[in-house]
């Protein structure tokens, strides 16, 4: 008999330490080595950026007054914004249950029951009780601590989801206002081109009631009337349709009212711009990405160390008497203390899939950390071209414009006195309004792409930006 209960006994103890040599035998992964997945070059790659440092020079100041107004109304009423707040709310009460499982836990309940029967003349009974207990999970393993750790990884990952929704809606609402602007502007030039095809065609008629044309003239010059009054109207749609954008964006009725007295503000030079490995710091989406590796490696651990036998220690006091009065008599106090050590034993593998759970977790946090990091320095290498090749843009589209003006300035001259042909009138002015459209075309994607670059960079001292800009309208106002 005695020889049976020590094969049981070594079998109880075998299958009770079988999780922990299984677990052991498991391989971890290296999160810090998978942290530093990219390998990161010391300078930028982009051509021609000698003169870009580490600080931005966003805007000139004191050009926009409306701007910093229409940008606090975005981050007042903005609903995604809303939502990422309810997040961080949402992990900041999590965290506060998960630190809550470390902690004793107790309650006590009073009962109050009344026996008797219909038959018996004896008065019914009345019974009182009043029971209490305590309960505590010593963290043997450092489970517990690790899933406090991993609540506060999840917290940390809302707080900077926030910081860059709140710099993203920045920028995006910025770069909405530069749409509605640089369509308004394209407006007032297709404007102005009508008014001068209007004149060119009084000028033809003047000269086709002499006799010096023929009415091919008029009908060409007509059609370009007709031609130009329908871009006008596409363009207003076009603006209509921006400003509703900008509007829903800042969690307004799209109601598509213009503003007025729009123009483009002009644009510094970018100074400063630190390392590539700054923008690892930076960017708050990439703070987050990490912090969820860091979350979901401790959650892994959690997993793992579920398969080690806990410990927990209860305590309970009951109390039972036939008046209230009676019930807090500590001579009919009754208590308990009781320790309990559980080993999972048989669960349906439950506890080891979800093991496996958490390994496919973590690997899928570090891929998508990597995919955040690579994506992030592709927005800012290309930001960074674009913000050289833009810039040569408009020094040639300004010499075009220039020149495009003086050229229909002088064919206008020359087809009064008849030395060029309508059809040569008519490519000049088609040359000038292009080269202007083209010019306020570049003026506006070199907002959007310094937008987009201040943004790829961490947004550094966007908020500082805009605080100053509202405190220049204040004083200003």
């Amino acid at each position: 008999i005695k020889m049976v209960t020590r094969h049981y006994i070594k079998m109880i103890s075998l299958f009770a330490l079988s999780p922990l040599l299984m677990t052991g035998c498991a391989q971890d992964i290296n999160v810090d080595n998978q942290l530093d997945m990219v390998a990161v070059p010391a300078a930028w790659q982009s051509p021609d950026l000698n003169t870009i440092k580490s600080d931005l020079n966003w805007l000139k100041q004191n050009q926009w007054a409306q701007l910093p107004q229409i940008v606090i109304k975005a981050l007042e009423n903005n609903p995604d914004l809303r939502i990422s707040a309810n997040r961080l709310r949402s992990a900041l009460a999590q965290q506060q249950i998960t630190d809550g499982n470390r902690s004793v836990t107790g309650d006590i309940r009073v009962t109050a029951s009344r026996n008797g029967d219909f038959q018996s003349t004896i008065t019914d009974r009345n019974s009182f009780s009043l029971r209490g207990g305590l309960a505590w999970e010593a963290d043997v393993w450092g489970r517990l601590a690790n899933d406090s750790r991993a609540s506060q990884q999840s917290v940390y990952a809302a707080k900077n989801d926030l910081d860059y929704a709140k710099m993203s809606l920045t920028i995006r609402t910025a770069q909405r206002w530069f749409d509605v602007t640089e369509s308004i502007l394209q407006n007032k030039l297709l404007e102005q081109n009508l008014e001068k095809i209007l004149q060119s065609q009084d000028l033809v008629s003047s000269r086709y009631r002499r006799g010096l044309v023929g009415v091919l003239d008029v009908l060409r010059i007509e059609t370009d009337v007709a031609t130009a009054r329908s871009n006008i109207a596409s363009q207003q749609q076009t603006i209509s349709e921006r400003t509703r954008s900008l509007e829903t964006l800042i969690g307004s009725y799209p109601s598509g009212l213009v503003p007025l007295d729009a123009k483009l503000p002009e644009l510094d030079d970018v100074t400063k711009m630190g390392l590539p490995t700054t923008i690892l710091n930076n960017r708050p989406d990439i703070m987050a990405a990490k912090n969820r590796v860091l979350e979901a490696n401790y959650d892994l651990k959690v997993a793992k160390k579920a398969l080690y036998p806990s410990l927990s220690i209860s305590t309970n006091a009951s109390a039972s008497a036939e008046n209230l009065r009676n019930i807090v008599d500590i001579d009919s106090l009754v208590w308990s203390v009781v320790g309990n050590i559980i080993q999972p034993v048989l669960d349906g593998g439950r506890r080891r899939q979800q093991v496996v759970i958490n390994e496919v977790s973590l690997d899928t946090s570090l891929a998508n950390y990597l995919k955040i990091i690579l994506n992030a320095y592709l927005e800012a290498e290309n930001a960074l071209t674009a913000e050289v090749t833009l810039a040569q843009q408009q020094q040639h589209l300004l010499i075009a414009v220039d020149r495009a003006l003086a050229s229909e300035e002088k064919a206008m001259e020359e087809y009064a006195k008849g030395l060029i042909d309508i059809l040569s009138l008519l490519d000049v002015q088609r040359r000038s309004i292009s080269a202007q459209q083209s010019l306020l075309r570049v003026k506006h994607r070199r907002l959007i792409n310094r937008a987009t670059l201040h943004l790829a960079l961490g947004g550094q001292n966007i908020e500082s930006y805009i605080n100053q800009m509202a405190q220049n309208n204040q004083e200003n106002s």
